[in-house]
């Protein structure tokens, strides 16, 4: 990974995560794989000021809830993929975050 694609990736996320609301200091789940992607998603959450936890990617919605109760967050970052096994949510729609292959990660607001 370039730090070029870091960069980019990484203001993809702080855009994403700036049209839900995120203020400085507020909590979100980092809910992707070991790997570039979490690391972009990660510093993103950071240019927002936000607070970034790692969390199981592979949580069903309803510990997802537990999850974020328990941490105080209301916001969630996911892979794209995961988007239909979270429809149970209570949730916004996501914002989802382009990539240079497509949609990558979605970012869903708690409610």
């Amino acid at each position: 990974m370039s730090y070029r694609k870091l960069s980019d990736q990484a203001l993809a996320v702080a855009a994403a995560v700036g049209k839900v609301n995120v203020h400085p200091d507020d909590r979100v789940l980092v809910m992707l794989p070991d790997g570039p992607d979490f690391i972009e998603a990660f510093a993103g959450v950071m240019q927002q000021v936000a607070l970034p936890l790692p969390a199981n990617p592979l949580l069903p919605a309803h510990d997802i809830v537990a999850v974020a109760a328990e941490a105080g967050a209301r916001v969630v970052l996911v892979s794209a993929d995961r988007i239909p096994a979270l429809a149970d949510l209570d949730a916004e729609p996501p914002v989802l975050i382009d990539g240079p292959c497509g949609s990558w990660a979605a970012v869903l607001r708690l409610r």
